[in-house]
């Protein structure tokens, strides 16, 4: 895998041994299966964390929420953003007609049209349910403190800074080529 990747034409004007200990760093050229799981992973644990409240109100309850109006615009939403799944990971207008959606329409364009409909309908539904259920979010929820909202917003920071700097640290532990010395 790793000869594959050193003569990709991207990394052409490298010599061959700088170029082979700069790609050993790329975690996705030594593990791409692990990528993979990553890569699929980073994208649906923060869709089941933000859908899990929907999931739970749609199905446990479904008689409670037939009486709601936000319940079609949630169900439009999910809707939606298993269409997008499906269309990202079928890669099905390309692969239907090759070559013609190489500029236009392709999977990746039709997944963020989708995503971002999927998110102005939850927009919607969130907004819908906030003005016909006040009075009981009102009488049942505590208001927040300052405390409360300075400890999120220092969680947010600390663990954003903590990433930045990870990914900053790993750009410096990248081996530097080699200048070829004259042979004499």
């Amino acid at each position: 895998m790793l000869s594959q990747a050193t003569e990709n034409p991207c990394f052409g004007g490298w010599p061959s041994p700088a170029r082979a200990r700069f790609l050993r760093v790329f975690l996705e050229i030594q593990k791409p299966r692990l990528c993979k799981v990553i890569r699929v992973l980073a994208f649906a644990y923060p869709y089941m964390w933000d859908s899990l409240p929907i999931f739970y109100r749609l199905f446990l309850f479904p008689g409670e929420s037939a009486q709601n109006e936000a319940t079609s615009y949630h169900q439009k939403h999910m809707i939606m953003t298993l269409l997008a799944s499906f269309l990202y990971s079928a890669h099905l207008p390309e692969r239907l007609a090759p070559g013609r959606f190489d500029y236009i329409g392709h999977s990746h364009q039709l997944f963020h049209v989708c995503v971002i409909l999927a998110t102005h309908m939850q927009m919607e539904a969130i907004l819908l349910d906030k003005t016909l259920r006040k009075e009981w979010l009102l009488a049942t929820s505590k208001p927040f403190s300052f405390s409360h909202i300075a400890g999120a917003i220092l969680l947010c920071i600390i663990f954003s800074l903590s990433n930045i700097i990870y990914f900053s640290a790993a750009l410096y532990r990248i081996p530097k080529p080699e200048l070829h010395k004259k042979e004499t």
